[in-house]
Formats: C-alpha cells, sequence, structure tokens
C-alpha cells in the first residue's frame, strides 16, 4: 500500500497521437515531439512546427513537409529527464504498423526500469483518447500496473474514422494513385478511413458523394447514430483546419445524435496534417466492449 501511494507516474506520447497544448495542461501529459523536415531544415513538432505550418508550406512550394519519429537518442534523452525526476512513465506510442517510432520507444527504454511503452496500434486522437483514460486513472489513484493493463485493454474497443475532402495529399504521399485522386476530384468524391485496431494499420471504409459539408453530416449521422456501445464520457472532434462554423455545426450534429460529457474539438496535429491535407475529419469515441 505504501508502494502505490509513494508511486509518481507521468503519462507520456509521441506528438502525433495529437493530444494538443489545452489537454497536455489538463492532464498533465508530456509531449515527444516528432521530427519534420521542411526546406531541408529539421525541426521538432509543437516546439518549432504546427499543423497549419505544414498546409503553408504546401500552399507555398507544392510539397510535402517530411514527418520521421523521435530517434532512439532523442526518445532516450526524454526517458532521462523524468526518470531523474522519480517519475515512472508510462508512455503512449503511434501504432508500429504506420511508424518505428514504437520500436524506437522500446530501443530508448531498455536502460530504464520504470519506462513502459505501449503500442496504442492508433494514430492521432485514436491515441490522445487513450492518453486522456490514463491520466484520469492516475488522477484517481491507479498503479502504474493498473493503468497499462486497462489502456491495452481499450486499444481494440477504440473507434477513430476520418473523412478526407481531398485526396492530393494521399497522391503525392504515394497513398493513393493519380487516378483515384482525378476521379475522386472529378466526382467530388469523399473517402472516409478507419485504423484497424487488429494491426494498426489505416483502412477506406466507405465513400460519400458530394460538397463536404454535406457529406461530413452524413458521415457523424451513420457513424454515431447508433449511441448505445458508445462510452459517454469523451468524444473527439479533431480536424485539420475546418471552419469554426462548421465546426459548431458538427458538435450541434454529434449532440443530437448522442450526448457525450465532454466534446473535445482537436485542431489535429502535424503528422496527420501532412498525410491527409486540410479539411479532414476525425472522430474518436471508445466503446462499450
Amino acid at each position: 500500500m505504501e508502494e502505490r501511494e509513494t508511486e509518481k507516474i507521468l503519462i507520456t506520447c509521441d506528438s502525433a497521437l495529437d493530444v494538443d497544448e489545452d489537454l497536455a495542461k489538463k492532464y498533465n501529459i508530456r509531449i515527444l515531439p516528432i521530427v519534420i523536415t521542411m526546406n531541408d531544415e529539421e525541426l521538432f513538432d509543437v516546439e518549432d512546427v504546427k499543423a497549419q505550418d505544414i498546409l503553408d508550406y504546401h500552399d507555398k512550394t507544392g510539397e510535402l513537409a517530411v514527418t520521421s519519429p523521435p530517434t532512439v537518442p532523442q526518445t532516450f534523452r526524454f526517458f532521462t529527464r523524468f526518470v531523474h525526476m522519480g517519475y515512472t512513465v508510462i508512455h503512449l506510442s503511434m501504432s508500429s504498423g504506420m511508424s518505428p517510432a514504437y520500436q524506437n520507444a522500446m530501443d530508448a527504454s531498455q536502460t530504464f526500469g520504470r519506462v513502459h511503452v505501449i503500442d496504442t496500434k492508433e494514430a492521432s486522437v485514436g491515441g490522445a483518447m487513450l492518453a486522456i483514460h490514463a491520466a484520469e486513472m492516475r488522477q484517481n489513484g491507479a498503479s502504474s500496473q493498473e493503468i497499462i493493463q486497462a489502456i491495452k485493454s481499450m486499444i481494440p474497443r477504440i473507434c477513430i474514422p476520418f473523412l478526407i475532402d481531398e485526396m492530393e495529399f494521399l497522391y503525392q504521399g504515394g497513398r493513393a494513385s493519380g487516378l483515384s485522386a482525378f476521379m475522386a476530384g472529378l466526382l467530388k468524391i469523399k473517402p472516409s478511413l478507419y485504423i484497424d485496431s487488429s494491426n494498426g494499420t489505416l483502412v477506406v471504409n466507405k465513400k460519400y458523394m458530394g460538397k463536404f459539408d454535406a457529406a461530413a453530416l452524413k458521415f457523424l449521422n451513420e457513424n454515431i447514430k447508433n449511441g448505445e456501445n458508445m462510452e459517454k464520457k469523451h468524444f473527439i472532434l479533431a480536424h485539420t483546419g475546418c471552419s469554426q462554423d462548421f465546426l459548431d455545426a458538427c458538435v450541434t450534429e454529434i449532440d443530437k445524435l448522442v450526448h457525450f460529457q465532454e466534446i473535445h474539438v482537436i485542431r489535429a496535429g502535424s503528422t496527420i496534417t501532412s498525410h491527409l491535407g486540410k479539411n479532414c475529419i476525425i472522430l474518436c469515441w471508445l466503446n462499450k466492449s
């Protein structure tokens, strides 16, 4: 019992999991920045670069910013600081199916006995949702092992569908063919994607037709109209640069469909923005089973 009372626990995650500044402050979550290359210059996400900078860079140059996972030495230094402060660190990493970030964090953690790395099998706010729950458990006095066990059990219950306005970034990044991107633009097709939590990879789901605002309302309704199996405490609506009026309309629609205690509206970070481009929306919730 004494060990449980004195255990200092810190939740950390890499910046690809889109824990924004407000959430990081509210829940005392520390962020390990990914590396972003623009104009042949390596910069740190959050510290040097914001998501809007990614879009501005593309508008100006026609090129995509390149994202790289935190290196092993960078991650080692990050962990060292908190271990020396007496913390047991629970680090949430972007899906190993999408990035080497998890393996780098595992390699960096080997020196320490009190650093635990979790492969979230998620990206963007799927990881943020797990970080929120981990931080709340810490606030409520759970031990590190209880938090780790609970977070791992939540991973298969995370739902995180995406809706994309334009496929230009996917095409330039090699994730869609030129013909697919051309036809999507011609026919005003808005593809939706989701993360397969069994392997942490991005999968194409359904395609919506028409203007983005109308497609988004259909997307919202089809994904959350039956909320019986949803945990009602937290819901996340993330976006890559959508207008405030549009976001307000989305929140109103979500609240009509299912009443959540908190709807977090988050500007998605540099990683997901660099892959999906502007006007993407991302939903995230936790299912009961």
